[in-house]
């Protein structure tokens, strides 16, 4: 247990932006049903 807390730790200090980056995505598509509506409408059109 203490060797997963310490990797954890690891993981958090060496990508703590992308995983800011992921949740900051996360809340704007679950806030903002326009924004993935959008992000919908043009992955279909490809």
């Amino acid at each position: 247990m203490n060797l997963f807390l310490t990797d954890l730790k690891t993981l958090v200090k060496t990508h703590w932006k992308t995983i800011v980056f992921i949740v900051l995505v996360i809340w704007l598509m679950t806030s903002y049903t326009d924004i993935k509506a959008g992000i919908i409408d043009a992955l279909k059109e490809k």
